[in-house]
């Protein structure tokens, strides 16, 4: 009996995993090709202003396909990370989340890169890419990215889970008259925004100092930096404070906090709508899997009988 128990739960396991990674990547390429195709001239105006340079408003998608050549395929590794780390091993959301950032970065951190230098320097996809890898480059920043990813992922869904936590149990307390409320099991698509959008801009402007360091690396050439003789890790950091002052680490800190915190209205509000659509998809098709299994195996068969001379 409990050889047939252990068979069972390791059937249901496995669907449950591949469940969890196809919503996962699913509602994760969704909400990741949203935020940047909505909010991409923001990103523009935070890079331009960070790096230093004339603040245009030309070009604002410049860089835009090189963003989401590694939005989907980086934001669906994130959160299939996530959703498998939560869901099946039963992960904190800081734990996940890292863990997610760590999965994606393979992917994201070159393709920013090539983006950032598009919209500095007015390259092409095609030539920032070819330069970039020519100078083996494509991970140049690879450590400044992670500094930056990692604590922003972390402090982002905690923040996140915990609000939407706190919501849940707040609606679901008693009301004016002492009776205890129905317990909801999801917030709407309204809190989910404007939680999503409360989290995203509090960690962006937060997590500013740890991404014009990222785009000091990244655009060094337009900086005037020599990424040879710059120093790595926190020399580099004393160095760039010599170099442009306190204020340096806070350049482009409004169109930032403006961008993710919007861009956690819309990310939030996309992946939780996608999520729950594919789930409810997986769901109707397992049923229908298991409809036709319970027919065929109630199917009368059919008995040959043989006559007797």
């Amino acid at each position: 009996m409990r050889d047939a128990d252990a068979k069972s739960s390791s059937r249901d396991a496995a669907p449950s995993l591949a469940r969890s990674l196809r919503v996962g990547v699913a509602s994760g390429a969704c909400a990741g090709v949203a935020c940047q195709l909505a909010l991409f001239p923001l990103n523009t105006l935070k890079t331009r202003s960070q790096a230093g340079g004339r603040l245009r408003a030309d070009r604002l998608y410049g860089g835009i396909a090189a963003e989401l050549l590694g939005a989907a395929p980086g934001t669906a590794l994130f959160m299939s990370a996530y959703e498998c780390a939560t869901k099946t091993m039963r992960l904190s959301p800081a734990i996940a989340a890292a863990l997610g950032a760590l999965a994606s970065s393979a992917v994201l951190a070159p393709m920013e890169l090539i983006a950032r230098r598009m919209q500095v320097s007015r390259l092409s996809l095609a030539t920032a890419a070819r330069l970039s890898a020519r100078r083996g480059e494509l991970f140049a920043g690879f450590g400044s990215f992670l500094a930056r990813e990692l604590p922003f992922d972390t402090i982002q869904m905690t923040a996140f889970e915990a609000m939407k936590r706190a919501t849940l149990a707040i609606e679901g307390a008693t009301d004016a008259s002492g009776k205890k409320k129905k317990k909801k099991k999801a917030l709407g698509k309204r809190q989910t925004a404007i939680i999503g959008g409360v989290a995203g801009g509090v960690t962006g402007l937060v997590t500013t100092p740890f991404d014009v360091c990222r785009t000091a690396e990244v655009c060094a050439s337009s900086m005037g930096i020599d990424l040879k003789t710059h120093p790595k890790g926190l020399a580099g950091v004393k160095r760039l404070k010599e170099r442009f002052g306190m204020s340096f680490f806070f350049r482009g800190a409004a169109p930032r906090a403006l961008e993710i915190g919007l861009g956690g209205v819309i990310y939030f509000s996309v992946i939780e709508t996608a999520r729950r659509y594919f789930e409810s998809s997986s769901r109707e098709t397992n049923d229908d899997a298991k409809l036709l299994k319970t027919a065929k195996s109630r199917r009368p068969e059919r008995r040959t009988t043989t006559r007797s001379c």
